[in-house]
């Protein structure tokens, strides 16, 4: 990176954390008096923050405060830190209650995380390592966050993306991938069936913030030999309750 936006980014968290010491107000002059900014520079500086929200300028007056999305990347940091203890706890649930192995995903742009897993107490199970990455459009908890996309982000995810094929069974094309996820959404469950591992049958609720935007995904996991009706059906149940306690937790 070049010494030039290195310097405009610090410059971009020095504004922020002066604002955050003075009270949440500063004028154009106090903040380039304060930061040591010329105030050509600083204009641009702040044109661009108020473009993107994590600035206002108050009306009437001169001064600029904090604004919205500043306090919505804090408010999402902090959803991050609770979910983790919430989600752990559903994890366990889901484990107990379905005899099969679950975890929890987070969602990190172009690809989900699995952050918490639990293992299924059988010989035969799937083996639920924490730290693992996936791309959204092959396991079935990166399907459900895709699915819970707004449509301007659905576009955007698949003009980067390069659909490559995991297994035999991967969806690598943008139009079945949509057929698929349109047929399996009326409950919100989506389910992958040997598209990122071969031999595992796997069902994710998407778990979403309070604009109704995907923060991760819970999944269970399950053995293609051991999957059934009965399990398909007691599984749904479970993570359609899950996904509930959760964001009932988180946003109490």
């Amino acid at each position: 990176m070049k010494d030039s936006s290195i310097k405009s980014a610090n410059r971009v968290l020095d504004v922020l954390e002066l604002l955050c010491r003075r009270g949440n107000a500063a004028t154009h002059t106090e903040i380039s008096f304060a930061l040591d900014i010329p105030k050509s520079s600083l204009t641009a500086l702040i044109r661009n923050l108020l473009s993107r929200h994590y600035l206002t300028k108050n009306p009437g007056g001169m001064t600029y405060t904090l604004g919205p999305a500043f306090f919505s990347l804090a408010e999402k940091g902090k959803q991050v830190k609770s979910i983790l203890k919430i989600a752990s706890t559903q994890v366990g649930w889901l484990t107990d209650k379905t005899h099969e192995a679950s975890a929890f995903y987070l969602y990190k742009g172009g690809y989900i995380e699995r952050v918490i897993g639990k293992e299924a107490n059988y010989p035969l199970s799937y083996r639920m390592t924490s730290g693992v990455k996936f791309p959204l459009y092959s396991a079935a908890a990166g399907k459900a966050v895709l699915n819970a996309l707004s449509e301007d982000e659905k576009k955007k995810y698949f003009k980067r993306a390069k659909l490559e094929p995991m297994t035999k069974n991967t969806i690598t094309n943008e139009v079945d991938l949509r057929k698929s996820l349109n047929a399996q959404s009326k409950d919100n469950i989506i389910i992958s069936n040997g598209e990122n591992s071969v031999g595992v049958i796997a069902l994710a609720i998407a778990i979403l913030d309070k604009e109704e935007n995907p923060l991760g995904a819970i999944s269970i996991v399950i053995p293609e030999a051991r999957f059934n009706h009965e399990l398909e059906q007691n599984c749904r149940d479970c993570l359609q309750h899950a996904a509930k306690k959760i964001k009932h937790e988180l946003f109490l």
